[in-house]
């Protein structure tokens, strides 16, 4: 399906895929094929990749996607996810999707821990390392096009 959204990355993310698609690389040539396709960490890109390029741009202003408090005017993802989040902001004019964030494994959902990916990404954005707005001059630098 085609997006009518432009799809951008910022760098913190688009090197969390890099790392990603490392792995599964070379998940790809140590495993056979049945033990490749059910690795969780082959499922957990393909689930990632499925929600950037897919699901997200449907309507990246779904309910459920919406944060709270200082993160307000950010997005996240975490359908099928498990304890990984996919956090994001969006412009309807002009439209674009700017995926910003990713946590890793040292960074897993577990509420109240100070490695919670929502302090992390609240603290990168309070850094100011992170914005909602894709035309930010701060942040142009950041952003990457990426075509997975």
């Amino acid at each position: 399906m085609k997006s009518n959204y432009l799809l951008k990355y910022h760098d913190f993310y688009f090197q969390r895929i890099v790392k990603l698609k490392e792995q599964v690389q070379e998940l790809h040539g140590k495993l056979s094929k049945e033990e490749f396709r059910q690795h969780e960490i082959v499922k957990l890109a393909y689930r990632i990749r499925e929600a950037d390029l897919e699901i997200i741009p449907q309507d990246p202003n779904r309910p459920e996607y919406r944060l709270t408090g200082n993160l307000k005017k950010f997005r996240r993802y975490k359908q099928g996810l498990q304890r990984y989040r996919l956090f994001f902001c969006f412009s309807n004019q002009p439209k674009i999707i700017l995926y910003l964030y990713l946590n890793d494994e040292k960074h897993l959902r577990k509420a109240g821990d100070k490695n919670d990916p929502y302090e992390e990404f609240n603290s990168l954005v309070k850094k100011d390392y992170l914005s909602h707005n894709p035309d930010d001059p701060k942040i142009q630098k950041w952003i990457k096009s990426y075509r997975p």
